[in-house]
């Protein structure tokens, strides 16, 4: 009795199943390639800034640190923290805010050309679903002296952006 489905030759089969592992360690490797540019980046702002706010400069300054023998950055926004750091094929930041929770953000793929937007994907410490806490995260790298930063809040159904402009100092 003949078979109802085609055979794919085994040298053919070989040859598709070989393109798609190359494919999957092209995929993996531009992605691992991606973070870490993306970790270098901000590496790239160890120092002190200057924060600007509707026209006027802030009393306190944004410091970002390298630690962990490279592996992570950190950002001191007056008396709030965040860390950069890799997970597997991503980059995550937590951000240690003064609301008493600690949003958990990715950058989000196709991220490129010195704008960086990280998503929250889970909050630890939130009072209830609807609480506010920091929704997005949006840092475009103007030049080495200058970086545009957008903090998106979610407060129940509503969501209002903070916009900062960092000086380097």
């Amino acid at each position: 009795m003949p078979n109802p489905t085609p055979s794919i030759p085994a040298d053919r089969a070989l040859k598709l199943l070989a393109c798609a592992l190359l494919l999957a360690a092209t995929t993996a490797t531009a992605a691992h390639a991606d973070t870490a540019a993306a970790l270098d980046a901000f590496k790239g702002l160890q120092g002190r800034w200057a924060i600007h706010s509707n026209g006027k400069m802030l009393a306190i300054e944004m410091v970002y640190d390298i630690g962990s023998k490279g592996s992570i950055v950190t950002e001191q926004f007056g008396k709030e923290l965040s860390v950069f750091y890799r997970d597997g094929e991503s980059l995550v930041m937590t951000h240690f805010c003064n609301a008493g929770n600690q949003p958990r953000l990715r950058l989000k793929q196709g991220s490129a050309g010195g704008r960086f937007e990280f998503e929250t994907f889970d909050v630890t410490n939130l009072a209830g679903p609807s609480a506010p806490h920091v929704q997005r995260i949006v840092y475009k790298m103007v030049d080495e002296r200058h970086v545009e930063l957008e903090i998106v809040w979610k407060n129940g159904d509503a969501q209002n952006s903070e916009n900062y402009t960092l000086v380097r100092i």
